[in-house]
């Protein structure tokens, strides 16, 4: 009896395309997160995002079954693998986009808080330069906004003044 030889066989191929079993977990995770993520969008918000009209119906039923325990947790089990064949790589994007534009607007309200609290602060000092910064401000009405922030915060009252003259600075910048 003569042995046959046996080809070696090629393992290259296999270990390219293994993936172990904690990674596969990992990924599941992260598209039941994206998925949640997506869910958590106001309706608008979600138009926006460039998702297929498959996921976008799955999310849309996720979304009107929430009250449902077993029945949703299901579907975003379904919204999960439909994201798997999706291009998650442009959902992300557009989900950055809005982390950026929050951070925006975050940082401009903070600089008109900062103003608006020099203002009350320092009184008609701060209010000539916010005016000669801004000439078309109505500088009897930044005083008197002054003049409310400062009663209200001396009578414990909410700070009704103090938003309104957030608004009239955010308007004028």
């Amino acid at each position: 009896m003569s042995k046959a030889k046996k080809a070696p066989i090629d393992l290259s191929l296999e270990q390219e395309d293994w993936v172990s079993r904690s990674e596969l977990k990992r990924q599941a995770d992260d598209y039941h997160t994206l998925g949640r993520i997506i869910m958590d969008l106001s309706d608008n918000m979600r138009k926006k995002i460039p998702m297929t009209e498959d996921l976008r119906a799955a999310v849309n039923l996720a979304n009107r079954i929430r009250h449902t325990k077993e029945g949703f947790r299901r579907q975003m089990q379904w919204v999960a693998k439909v994201l798997r064949n999706s291009d998650v790589e442009e959902i992300r994007y557009a989900l950055d986009q809005f982390k950026k534009r929050d951070k925006r607007l975050a940082v401009e309200q903070a600089k008109i808080d900062r103003v608006r609290d020099k203002i009350v602060k320092e009184g008609d000092s701060a209010i000539n330069d916010f005016v000669a910064q801004f000439p078309e401000a109505d500088r009897q009405k930044l005083r008197l906004l002054a003049r409310q922030v400062n009663k209200e915060a001396k009578a414990e009252k909410p700070a009704k003044a103090a938003k309104e003259l957030s608004k009239y600075i955010k308007e004028l910048k």
